[in-house]
């Protein structure tokens, strides 16, 4: 049976010991009803892994820890700023983008945006986008926990410090695989507008801000799909997937 993961603060792994306290316990002892003896796996957000076996399960969880390993940081990491879409089709990215490796997911809303939200409906979104990212992370047993913010009210708000902006788009000149450096970057955000895609105003504006225009070959893919299909190559090209 495969292990069960989770993600803890640096701080609970100590003197050969992990523990986990809120809502990894309940999530542990109450919902996955893991049981004495039993092994887990536990990432600290630090890079660091470690295998442990259950020794004592209530309202935190103990185990000992048997093994640990450090895993080397992605290059590149990924954050992808995803236009929000209607439905269930922002749960369906966010899940998608976590297993293939996104770490950072940033929702917005463009002027394509058929979704349109209150404050309190954005922040419960936000919540629930997070609680998927979470439990995508810990299915794929990833070493970093991928994480959703608040959604940003417009394109022009879309800033980056990362090392390489892409927008994706399907009016760009260049492909996605021309635009990447021979070296990895330590960052790459993708930028994926709604259905209906990006305006030209918002293409423009982006690129002004330093975002490189960039397609994804002849076929207009939808929305819920660029983002990972920009991610999977990023990845590939740089030996991170596949």
């Amino acid at each position: 049976m495969t292990e069960h993961h989770f993600f803890v603060t640096p701080e609970c792994v100590h003197d050969g010991v992990v523990e986990l306290t809120g809502d990894e316990a309940h999530h542990a002892g109450r919902v996955l009803r893991v049981r004495e003896g039993e092994s887990i796996t536990v990432a600290d957000g630090t890079g660091r892994v470690v295998e442990a076996v259950v020794r004592s399960v209530g309202k935190t969880v103990e185990g000992e820890v048997t093994s640990e390993r450090t895993v080397a940081m992605p290059a590149p990491k990924i954050t992808l700023f995803q236009a929000v879409m209607k439905g269930d089709k922002m749960d369906a990215v966010i899940e998608k983008a976590v297993e293939v490796g996104v770490l950072r997911i940033v929702p917005f809303i463009a002027e394509r945006t058929i979704v349109r939200w209150d404050e309190s409906k954005a922040r419960k979104a936000a919540d629930r986008w997070s609680a998927i990212a979470r439990s995508a992370s810990k299915q794929c047993r990833a070493p970093l926990l991928s994480k959703v913010e608040h959604v940003v009210a417009s394109t022009d708000d879309l800033k980056t410090t990362a090392d390489l902006g892409i927008a994706l788009h399907e009016g760009a000149e260049q492909r996605l695989r021309d635009v990447l450096p021979g070296t990895p970057p330590d960052e790459v955000a993708l930028v994926v507008g709604p259905e209906g895609g990006l305006s030209t105003r918002e293409a423009e504006g982006l690129t002004s801000r330093g975002f490189v225009p960039a397609g994804l070959g002849p076929r207009i893919l939808r929305s819920e799909t660029a983002g990972i299909v920009g991610t999977a190559i990023v990845l590939q090209i740089y030996g991170s997937l596949g």
